[in-house]
């Protein structure tokens, strides 16, 4: 069942990236979209390649203090940033190269856990993700006492946030309707069952009591939490900020922030592929509001997916090391 819910799931992002992507290349002038990047400055360029790797840095100094905060001395050695690094990437990687029902949090949790456990690796994951969404929220109505312009985006914000929270909250509903209607017909024994929610219940029980004791750290901690967290997303509007710069065009600050924190919430929605088609229709409508035209507001858009998607190979590389790696312990074990 649930593998029937993850195709029908990537069948519907497939088609929402399609149907956006096919409405974009049939209202781009291609021609100047690509006059506009040859006329890009390459400077500007790699400086938003090197802004991507520190945007990732504070996401994983993050991950680092919250895998930290339940592991003993020892424990922290066998954690340490360039192993949480790696596995980064790979997730990185994963989000971009395979999507699918298999993510990159998955991923991360899945490698992190050989080392930490299951529920230490769920527990960090799930709230590095919760602090970077807190992270919008509050940089969103931060921005709006400052500034009246961003106020008009504010609303959207927590209107998408909101929308978010209530279709993950049907969905799960619906799930767990459809698996008690079909547990009556499997030939599994009830026993077998039990079993498996009992096991089920305990990796919750333990992800629960590990968040839980998140609340023992010291405000310092927590300072450094909400510091990474909105550096993140502040990185996320400085990388945009130079590529906008590449092709001469320099947007204010906090309408920037304003619009690409919109844009990150609205390409959480599952309805596309890694925002494909998504993410270059906010850029377009957002920034046209700025007086950029939908030629650029484009090229923006695809040159942050492809420097992305050039800086998660490092991602597929390390994970093919984690394979072979493995493969090389299996080998050694059997000789």
């Amino acid at each position: 069942m649930a593998a029937k819910l993850d195709k029908k799931g990537l069948i519907i992002r497939i088609l929402g990236s399609t149907i956006l992507i096919y409405w974009i290349l049939t209202k781009m002038e291609w021609s100047k979209v690509i006059e506009t990047v040859k006329e890009g400055s390459s400077v500007y360029f790699i400086a938003a390649f090197i802004a991507i790797q520190l945007t990732v840095l504070s996401s994983i100094l993050k991950w680092k203090l919250l895998v930290d905060s339940s592991l003993n001395q020892d424990q922290k050695q066998d954690a340490s940033v360039l192993k949480l690094g790696r596995f980064y990437y790979i997730g990185l990687f994963f989000n971009n190269f395979l999507p699918g029902s298999v993510g990159g949090d998955v991923v991360r949790v899945y490698y992190l856990g050989r080392t930490t456990g299951i529920p230490i690796a769920t527990a960090s994951v799930a709230f590095e993700r919760i602090t970077s969404g807190t992270a919008l929220v509050a940089i969103a109505i931060f921005s709006s006492f400052f500034i009246e312009s961003a106020r008009s985006f504010l609303l959207p914000i927590i209107l998408v946030l909101g929308a978010i929270l209530l279709v993950s909250f049907l969905i799960s509903v619906w799930i767990k309707g459809k698996r008690k209607n079909t547990s009556v017909a499997t030939q599994t024994p009830k026993s077998k069952i039990k079993e498996w929610v009992t096991k089920i219940k305990t990796e919750l029980a333990k992800i629960a009591e590990i968040a839980l004791n998140y609340r023992k750290e010291g405000i310092k901690w927590w300072l450094s939490i909400a510091i990474l967290s909105i550096l993140f997303q502040v990185g996320l509007a400085w990388i945009n900020d130079l590529l906008f710069l590449s092709l001469g065009i320099d947007i204010p600050w906090l309408e920037l922030l304003m619009i690409i924190t919109l844009i990150s919430v609205i390409t959480m929605l599952p309805i596309s592929v890694n925002g494909l088609g998504v993410r270059e229709g906010c850029y377009v409508l957002f920034f046209k509001e700025l007086g950029v035209s939908e030629e650029i507001a484009v090229t923006v858009s695809l040159l942050f997916f492809i420097l992305v998607s050039i800086s998660s190979v490092a991602g597929g590389l390390f994970w093919m090391a984690e394979r072979w790696g493995k493969g090389e312990i299996i080998r050694k074990s059997v000789d």
